[in-house]
């Protein structure tokens, strides 16, 4: 048996390291992790203030689009409460108290409902693009009690509308209250639409 070389050590190649290990300035991490985060937070800052301009623009919009709709309509119902109150004036001027019965749209005087075409074209796209959820709470709550008191006020007129224009006989009285009726529900529309534009932000 060979005795073994004290030289093969020294002749046999350096082995390769993979990794080189050095050693680790924690002020240097420091540093570099702090604008890491900086970095980050900055994005995040700007991506939220972008974000929020949009959703200003969206909602001053909506606003602005909401109040235009509400102007149109507030002057809309008053005509129509014009319309109904002088034309149960001349009914219940022109035709004798006691007179029998007979279909509303028989009385002299009788001059049409004229019913108002209402929109809810503003009030739809701001729930649409969410800009009715972005806005004030007490804002929010305003525009949608103007617009749910607007869908009642249609359902009266729908209903109250069908008496007038029906065939069957009916007093005069009747007839005449009727329309001042629904000319006084067009005039608490008009007066809940001037509040929600009195109340809206400038």
């Amino acid at each position: 048996m060979r005795p073994p070389d004290p030289m093969a050590e020294e002749r046999a190649p350096a082995r390769r390291t993979w990794y080189r290990r050095t050693p680790v300035n924690l002020g240097e991490l420091a540093v570099q992790t702090s604008a890491v985060v900086f970095g980050i937070l900055l994005a995040l800052g700007i991506n939220s203030w972008y974000d929020g301009r949009k959703d200003r623009a969206l909602v001053d919009s909506a606003m602005q689009s909401v109040q235009a709709e509400i102007a149109r309509n507030r002057d809309a119902v008053l005509e129509h409460q014009r319309h109904m109150q002088a034309m149960a004036d001349v009914m219940a001027e022109r035709n004798p108290a006691d007179a029998a019965p007979r279909s509303c749209m028989a009385w002299d005087g009788w001059s049409g409902l004229s019913e108002p075409m209402l929109l809810d074209t503003a009030y739809e796209l701001a729930i649409v693009t969410q800009a009715l959820a972005k806005m004030p709470f007490a804002d929010a709550s305003r525009i949608g009690e103007a617009y749910g008191s607007q869908r009642y006020i249609q359902d009266m007129y729908d209903k109250a509308g069908e008496m007038l224009i029906s065939e069957r006989p009916a007093p005069l009285a009747m007839c005449v209250g009727i329309a001042r009726e629904i000319g006084h529900a067009s005039g608490s529309l008009a007066e809940r639409y001037g509040a929600l534009l009195e109340q809206a932000p400038r």
